[in-house]
């Protein structure tokens, strides 16, 4: 069984130790954060992720901040998630749809259907049960699989991640008469 060893250090914000595997942030005075606190940072400060022709531009809000400010976001984060919660009728997570494409399904199969969009708090997982709410309907969904960005019909690798609060993700599901369009929401009850 391999060591677990402290390769960068100790988290600015919870003083947990930076390992490598799990990543970290740098923050615009140098000091590093732990994937736990960006993870519960992300809800406030959304990772946007841009395709140009093959090259991926990220935009990370989280790597501006210096520790002072990134301290306060942190004492403000949880009342942050609960008002957007009481915003949407106390879903556990909600999913907002930038981009949809469809492909068909095949014989006796309904179509597939890639939502590209951003989490804007919880988490999505395959297998989840869902609602997609387009203008005044609702459609029950379960997600077949959850994406990272760029990776539609993409048959090598593992291209499935969970979808969390402030990041850019697909969510694939399939289903005959199916309306989603961008705007729409998608949430997890």
């Amino acid at each position: 069984m391999g060591k677990k060893t402290i390769e960068r250090g100790f988290c600015a914000l919870c003083k947990r130790a930076l390992l490598s595997p799990e990543g970290f942030c740098t923050l615009s005075d140098g000091n590093q954060i732990c994937s736990k606190c960006i993870r519960r940072l992300r809800v406030m400060l959304p990772l946007t992720v841009l395709s140009d022709g093959g090259n991926t531009l990220k935009d990370d809000p989280m790597m501006k901040l210096n520790l002072a400010e990134a301290e306060q976001k942190m004492q403000n984060v949880t009342a942050y998630t609960e008002k957007l919660r009481a915003n949407y009728q106390n879903a556990n997570a909600v999913f907002a749809v930038d981009q949809v494409q469809s492909e068909k399904g095949g014989f006796l199969k309904p179509p597939i259907y890639y939502a590209t969009g951003r989490v804007i708090y919880g988490y999505f997982d395959p297998a989840d049960q869902v609602q997609l709410k387009h203008g005044g309907n609702a459609f029950d969904l379960l997600l077949e699989n959850v994406l990272k960005i760029g990776s539609i019909g993409a048959c090598f690798g593992n291209n499935t991640v969970q979808g969390i609060g402030g990041t850019q993700c697909v969510l694939q599901f399939s289903g005959k008469d199916i309306e989603c369009a961008p705007g729409d929401l998608i949430v997890r009850r």
